[in-house]
């Protein structure tokens, strides 16, 4: 029993150690006091911009680290030092909460999202209701990208919704599953695959993908963003989240195709 939970012990060391030789000459880089911020993949663009923006503001160091928010949980649970965690799913949220590492009082959903079938082809018609759509009609034989349905939100988002419209048993063999879905949208960009199940705000960096539908939202869980303060001790951490969370901020996000949560 000993030697199995040293073993165990061991693993989750040598995954602490390896996240951290990830971003360690990041963080390297200067001796001022920096903020590390793991944010979903799909916020990528969007919060560069408002990363540049608040450097033109105040010289401070902020150093995102993107993927997919399982990933990024995980890491965060591993002991890894982030001191804003911005999520694309509330239950990774929730997970830490229970774990004592974020606090629900430091934690504000800020945004959301919704759910799109894109293609690589631009001469298929735009689809207005999917409940009259037969999907493996639809695809052909084709393979469609998205998140890895068990773990990466847009990948749950898109299983969800296929499953409420009856077509993940006809289609689950083409599904191709991606670590992320940025990864996703590679491969449509690649031409690796000719459909994929993206957030509306990825779909809208890329113009030369065309927006076959929008999935309605009572076809899966609502697509929220918390964003959680897990260093509330670091007077830049806690001065930048306010600033993720200000209304000026979330006008930023919108230009990158979200939709900010009301009240917000």
């Amino acid at each position: 029993m000993l030697a199995c939970c040293t073993y165990i012990s061991m693993i989750r060391l040598i995954k602490i150690l390896f996240f951290a030789m990830l971003i360690t000459p990041t963080l390297a880089l200067t001796d001022k006091e920096q903020v590390l911020i793991f944010a979903a993949a799909s916020t990528k663009n969007a919060l560069d911009a408002v990363i540049k923006d608040y450097r033109t503001q105040k010289e401070i160091k902020i150093l995102p680290v993107y993927a997919s928010s399982a990933t990024l949980a995980k890491q965060i649970e591993l002991g890894a030092p982030a001191d804003i965690f911005l999520s694309a799913n509330v239950p990774w949220v929730d997970h830490l909460i229970e774990k004592g590492i974020i606090q629900a009082a430091n934690t504000k959903t800020i945004l959301r999202n919704k759910l799109v079938l894109i293609t690589n082809d631009q001469t298929l018609p735009k689809i207005k209701e999917f409940r009259s759509i037969d999907f493996s009609i639809l695809l052909r034989n084709e393979r469609v990208a998205m998140g890895m349905v068990s773990s990466v939100p847009a990948g749950i988002y898109s299983k969800q919704a296929l499953v409420y419209l009856n077509q993940w048993d006809a289609i689950s063999k083409q599904v191709v599953q991606a670590d992320n879905v940025r990864t996703a949208l590679q491969y449509l960009i690649s031409e690796s695959v000719n459909f994929g199940i993206v957030y509306a705000s990825d779909a809208y960096l890329f113009p030369e993908l065309k927006v076959l539908g929008i999935f309605d939202d009572f076809t899966h869980d609502p697509i929220i963003y918390p964003a959680s303060l897990i260093n509330p001790s670091s007077l830049e951490a806690d001065l930048f989240f306010k600033y993720l969370v200000s209304h000026e901020t979330l006008q930023v996000f919108e230009e990158y195709g979200f939709l900010t949560v009301s009240g917000s």
